[in-house]
């Protein structure tokens, strides 16, 4: 059965889908702590995000949900990471797609600075 999701839908969808972000962020920085040095890339990856925050959510054929990075490193390269969580994300959703917006250098403005 195919559903249809409005866009006032997918503005209620907005904290489900966040939630479950940020949820398999923290699982993959819990499981990075077992991972070994052939994993350094992706321990980096992973410790290099602050946090992950949807920017829009696109409802055509798939939902399409942009996401802005926020890092505190120099990284720019974070798609493991975007794929690895709609992956995960996509037991829930299964038509969900995970878009990288932009990356946000967290460190721009330093910490206990609130604009």
């Amino acid at each position: 059965m195919k559903y249809i999701i409005t866009e006032s839908q997918s503005k209620l969808l907005q904290p489900t889908i966040q939630s479950l972000i940020d949820s398999e962020l923290d699982s993959l920085r819990t499981e990075s702590e077992d991972w070994g040095m052939e994993d350094m890339d992706a321990i980096h990856e992973v410790q290099s995000v602050d946090k992950i925050v949807i920017d829009r959510i696109v409802t055509v054929s798939k939902i399409k949900v942009y996401v802005n990075i926020y890092t505190n490193s120099n990284r720019n390269d974070f798609d493991n990471l975007r794929a690895e969580i709609q992956y995960r994300i996509e037991d829930w959703l299964p038509n969900i797609e995970l878009y990288i917006e932009n990356i946000i250098d967290d460190r721009e403005f330093g910490p206990g600075i609130d604009w």
